[in-house]
């Protein structure tokens, strides 16, 4: 009885590089126009734990807090006064010794200085959000990337005064055909990065997806994102990312002793007898179960699934 094979697809491994960066990148403005008094990062520090990046002089606005709270006090001794005052006249009105138009007047005064108290104790609200705009805040524990302010310089409202990125974890973006794409998300629970700059391989995970893609080259836009397995995180490092596709629909695997070689040519042979001719594409790197290395062939008449029979041993 003949023995038979079944032509299997074929798959191709596909390198993919990218270079690593910050997961996220953000850029830090002046909120309030000052002058710099002091930075707290340079160039590639971490922000402090305060979450503070730079501070502009507050001088001015501190005066006009300790004078709106001068006034708060001010107003809270008038109403201790016309609370008392108050009480006097309930009484003398109470004995008929005092007229209830005098009462009204200091009870009008009382809540007029209430009033008041409660427009200062806005306005100090209002002066301490403005102060917190003189501290220029980041997170804490990103990286400074680029520093554009130093101590003394004036800053308008809006200017630019660093870039700083999180490189607490990693991301490498890529841009994939959909093949390749599908064959990340297979390789999506089993994923890793080689990274031959420092000669190590780190384990990965999908990040973020484009839910579009790039018209020109018709590529899906992925982010791959490293957690870790870096002695130092950073950006720029080459990351290398293998992915196995598919071949051509045109090419499959054969074990080896299903071809046959005459005058330069080759041949696989159907279950019915019948010969077609292919491109021999050399050894595939893989064997059948029973150690017979598998080729790669390659014909418009071939498909996966085909039968073929086998020749000799």
């Amino acid at each position: 009885m003949d023995r038979l094979a079944t032509a299997l697809p074929a798959e191709r491994t596909v390198m993919l590089t990218g270079f690593t960066r910050a997961r996220t990148v953000m850029d830090l403005s002046a909120e309030t126009s000052g002058k710099v008094e002091k930075v707290f990062a340079d160039v590639g520090d971490k922000i402090p734990d305060e979450g503070k990046f730079a501070c502009l002089d507050s001088t001015f606005v501190d005066l006009d807090i300790a004078i709106n709270r001068y006034e708060m006090a001010r107003i809270g001794v008038e109403m201790r006064f016309f609370e008392k005052q108050v009480g006097r006249y309930r009484q003398l009105v109470d004995k008929r010794s005092s007229a209830q138009l005098q009462l009204d007047e200091v009870e009008r005064s009382l809540a007029a200085s209430g009033h008041q108290l409660e427009k200062l104790n806005l306005q100090d609200r209002v002066l301490k959000e403005r102060k917190r705009l003189y501290c220029i805040t980041a997170p804490p524990g990103w990286l400074v990337i680029e520093r554009f302010v130093e101590p003394g310089e004036w800053l308008s409202t809006g200017n630019p005064v660093a870039k700083i990125g999180d490189f607490s974890r990693l991301v490498v973006p890529f841009a994939l055909a959909m093949a390749e794409y599908r064959a990340l998300l297979d390789a999506s629970k089993d994923l890793h990065l080689h990274l031959p700059d420092i000669g190590v391989t780190v384990p990965a995970q999908v990040g973020r997806i484009s839910p579009g893609f790039d018209a020109e080259s018709r590529k899906i836009k992925v982010e791959i994102q490293i957690d870790g397995g870096m002695e130092r995180l950073r950006g720029g490092v080459r990351a290398e990312l293998s992915l196995i596709v598919p071949s051509r629909s045109d090419v499959v695997l054969v074990p080896e002793n299903a071809v046959q070689e005459r005058y330069e040519e080759f041949w696989l042979q159907r279950a019915d007898g019948e010969e077609v001719r292919v491109v021999y594409l050399g050894r595939a790197g893989a064997e059948t179960e029973d150690g017979m290395p598998l080729v790669r062939v390659r014909s418009p008449e071939v498909a996966p699934g085909d039968r073929f029979r086998l020749h000799g041993n």
